[in-house]
């Protein structure tokens, strides 16, 4: 049981949500760290549930380790895209 608490401390007192909206970051890069954010707080509740045998908060564990990898997904095609509109533009300027 002290364990489940201390996961979820950790989980709730780590949360990054403010300090990537001080930082001047792209969108493809915050949704990489939130992604990364997010797959480790899953493999954390997934071990906990390991551990003291909570199915419940394995089986969240796993989804949340999921939605990170999505998420973190969801910015490498948010940076493709902008590489590529990049790359078009200077298209323009030289063509």
């Amino acid at each position: 049981m002290a364990a489940l608490k201390l996961a979820q401390r950790i989980t709730q007192s780590a949360s990054y949500e403010g300090e990537t909206e001080r930082i001047n970051m792209k969108t493809s890069t915050k949704d990489q760290v939130k992604g990364s954010f997010h797959e480790l707080k899953g493999t954390i509740k997934e071990e906990i549930g390991n551990i003291t045998s909570d199915p419940d908060l394995k089986a969240e564990g796993k989804s949340e380790k999921k939605v990170g990898k999505v998420q973190q997904r969801i910015g490498h095609a948010k940076e493709a895209v902008a590489n590529l509109k990049e790359q078009l533009s200077d298209l323009k300027k030289t063509g």
